[in-house]
């Protein structure tokens, strides 16, 4: 499954806007960058996907009247939402072949024939066409009374059976921060269903929506890799230890390929993996760094779930990395086999300077129209991503001054000085103000460089 194009009419800051995953040919991108400063709606867009493909927002019925209303809780609030998804014959099938074997199963367990339930019908209706892309929608009222959800294609990930549908394929969700994180039913929606208060399994899922905090699932992950040796080794009694290990080992590093990491995963005991530093020094996953920890927890995740056909969505990638690691964290998504998509939301000049147009875009605030608008990079020739340097994405990508608020001013008084008091640069409140510039910046800064050589200059006309 994947993502076409997303239109969104009014859920918050987004008045009307359409965002076109397609490259120049038409072609659905795999690999989606999100760039734009903060309050542009980065992570409203990712929260907005992983609520629409959620079990728990799709348990409502259409036309009902939704009561005390609660947008975490029962819908979306926005007037429509349309999303275009592509996706393979296989995944059709299966997805008709699920549905059809759902229905029957309902007929059986209630004695009486029923037809395809409206979600079921939209489904087929679609699947069944020679075309590989089709649209769902999502639409809501506001009444006198409340709010009617007046249609919704996206129903049937609420009622289809989560485990099977998830073989299909899912949607990874990684937050920028862990508050985000929460049990998407109520208590009451659990008791309906005969759910447990809390849920036994590793990590939260919603239906397809599996949302992933790695360091606060790390003992999953962590123990993930020895649980997988020891499976296997039980599973076949003639397999040899070491190659089991050896092959859980290789499955992690080559999903690390390409990124410069100063340690490396070399063994696996009983407990836990262990790893191997520049200095040759053995490792437990404990000793490793912020950034380390991040990369291979993931790296370590994704062997265990194994995504096919699935979205992979991660805010802020970044976090905790070096420099040289968000220029490379791309590797790590590219390595994954299995079909997906990958879209990432990111602050990095470093990750935008690791892709091509055709893969940014970035989310500008209008604020005469008071809303939001996106750009696809690919359609502006001045924008240049793929190679340039991280000081030039950030004034001509992402708006950003190279230099701090104050240290700004502090150079457009000099630089006013020069102009308009060049006689008077040796009075001792001007001396100071050039000296103090010179002292924060440093005497090799290219515009220090320009003070001293007009400085000199000066000197030389007295």
């Amino acid at each position: 499954m994947k993502i076409r194009k997303i239109h969104i009419k009014n859920y918050k800051m987004f008045h009307d806007v359409t965002l076109d995953f397609t490259d120049i040919n038409g072609h659905t991108l795999d690999t989606i960058v999100i760039a734009g400063i903060n309050a542009s709606g980065k992570t409203s867009l990712l929260q907005l996907l992983q609520k629409l493909f959620s079990e728990s927002l799709n348990l409502f019925k259409v036309q009902s009247l939704l009561y005390k209303y609660d947008e975490d809780e029962n819908a979306l609030i926005c007037d429509k939402v349309s999303v275009e998804l592509e996706l393979s014959e296989t995944e059709k099938s299966r997805l008709i072949a699920l549905s059809h074997k759902f229905i029957n199963k309902i007929n059986k367990m209630s004695g009486k024939r029923h037809e395809l339930l409206p979600a079921f019908k939209v489904l087929e209706k679609h699947l069944k066409r020679k075309i590989k892309y089709f649209t769902l929608i999502y639409q809501l009222e506001k009444v006198e009374k409340g709010f009617i959800i007046r249609r919704n294609d996206f129903h049937f990930f609420g009622i289809m059976p989560e485990e099977q549908l998830k073989s299909i394929f899912k949607l990874l969700y990684f937050p920028a921060v862990h508050s985000e994180l929460k049990e998407h039913l109520t208590s009451k929606q659990r008791q309906l269903f005969n759910l447990p208060e809390k849920s036994d399994v590793e990590i939260n899922s919603d239906g397809i929506v599996v949302s992933i905090d790695i360091f606060s699932h790390k003992e999953a992950i962590e123990t993930h890799i020895v649980k997988l040796v020891q499976s296997k080794l039980i599973a076949d009694r003639n397999l040899i230890a070491k190659d089991v290990i050896k092959e859980a080992i290789d499955n992690v590093n080559q999903l690390l390929d390409g990124i410069s990491l100063n340690t490396k995963l070399v063994d696996i005991n009983s407990e836990q993996a262990i790893f191997q530093s520049f200095s040759d020094t053995k490792l437990y996953s404990s000793a490793l760094s912020g950034g380390e920890k991040q990369l291979y927890y993931k790296a370590i995740l994704f062997d265990k779930l194994r995504p096919q056909n699935s979205l992979i969505m991660v805010d802020e990638p970044e976090t905790s990395l070096h420099p040289t690691w968000q220029q490379e964290v791309l590797k790590l998504y590219e390595n994954i086999q299995g079909n997906n998509q990958v879209i990432l939301v990111t602050h990095s000049p470093h990750i935008i300077a690791s892709v091509h147009p055709e893969n940014l875009f970035i989310l500008k605030i209008n604020k005469e129209q008071k809303t939001v608008e996106c750009v696809h990079a690919s359609d502006n020739k001045e924008i240049h991503t793929r190679g340039n340097e991280p000081n030039d994405i950030l004034e001509e990508v992402m708006g950003t001054p190279l230099r701090d608020l104050a240290t700004t001013r502090h150079i457009e008084k000099v630089i006013a000085l020069f102009r308009t008091q060049a006689d008077k640069l040796d009075l001792p409140e001007n001396e100071q103000l050039i000296d103090s510039l010179i002292s924060n910046l440093g005497r090799s800064d290219p515009l220090v460089m320009r003070i001293f050589h007009k400085l000199a200059i000066i000197q030389a006309e007295k």
